[in-house]
């Protein structure tokens, strides 16, 4: 029995060594196929990756209902801004058309503020930067009240902050307007005046509107505070620091296209 059974292992021991004569030996088939595995999970996660992309697109129909308001609505929630009431008096139905709209007039006030005073900007684009100062400021200012509400324990959705104070800015915008219309360089009254008349009004129904969900009395007085706050501290940057910060990058940008020169010169 023992020869039998060392001649069957010799001819399988054979086989193996003649069959792998003629291909691959197991550690290459083995690296072979982790390679086609590996390329194929790579396949499926970029197809996958791609396929979520494409499905991405169709999300954005989550925010056309805040695009579709009536005109009139608009309307009636443009004259509500000026009026402050009691948070269990004010309904916020949030949007982004009305927001949308008032931010873009800002950036064009800006813009007719800047060339009616004479400022001339001659490096970068000017509306480039108002817009980037008008979006972003309404984003970040909307952000950070939601932070404090969340840390105050007066929970606000994103969306209904975000509308509430860009509506809040059409007192910003009336104020751009009057000063650059009836405006004097030289005495700043007129201004405070405006201020306190449209901008102050404003700021308290967004403090209202931020408190309505603490139930604290001091985390809500600290709400409006912070509310009337950066309403007010925006609409006195964009009056007396926007054109200040614009000259003096527009120096700065002008200082390095000058050096930028003088290096590309040949020296005697």
């Amino acid at each position: 029995m023992e020869p039998s059974y060392y001649g069957q292992e010799t001819e399988n021991t054979r086989q193996r060594s003649n069959s792998n004569a003629g291909g691959l030996s197991d550690d290459q088939n083995g690296q072979f196929g982790m390679q086609a595995q590996l390329g194929k999970m790579m396949w499926e996660a970029g197809s996958k990756q791609v396929q979520d992309t494409f499905q991405s697109y169709g999300r954005i129909d989550l925010f056309r209902p805040y695009f579709d308001v009536d005109p009139a609505e608009v309307r009636t929630r443009l004259i509500r801004s000026f009026i402050p009431r009691k948070p269990s008096q004010i309904q916020v139905s949030p949007d982004l058309y009305g927001p949308s709209m008032i931010i873009l007039t800002m950036v064009a006030l800006l813009l007719y503020n800047m060339k009616s005073s004479g400022i001339i900007i001659q490096n970068g684009t000017l509306m480039g930067t108002a817009m980037f100062t008008c979006f972003g400021s309404w984003m970040l200012i909307s952000g950070a009240l939601w932070v404090a509400c969340f840390l105050l324990a007066a929970e606000q959705p994103f969306l209904t902050i975000l509308s509430s104070f860009g509506y809040s800015l059409t007192s910003q915008c009336l104020v751009l307007l009057l000063t650059s219309l009836f405006h004097s360089s030289h005495d700043h009254l007129f201004f405070f005046v405006l201020l306190a008349s449209f901008c102050v009004p404003s700021a308290l129904r967004m403090g209202l509107i931020v408190c309505n969900q603490s139930r604290l009395p001091a985390n809500r007085v600290m709400l409006i505070g912070i509310a009337i706050a950066a309403h007010l501290l925006l609409i006195i940057y964009l009056h007396f620091g926007f054109h200040v910060v614009l000259e003096e990058l527009d120096e700065m940008v002008g200082v390095v296209d000058v050096n930028a020169i003088k290096e590309t010169l040949p020296v005697d």
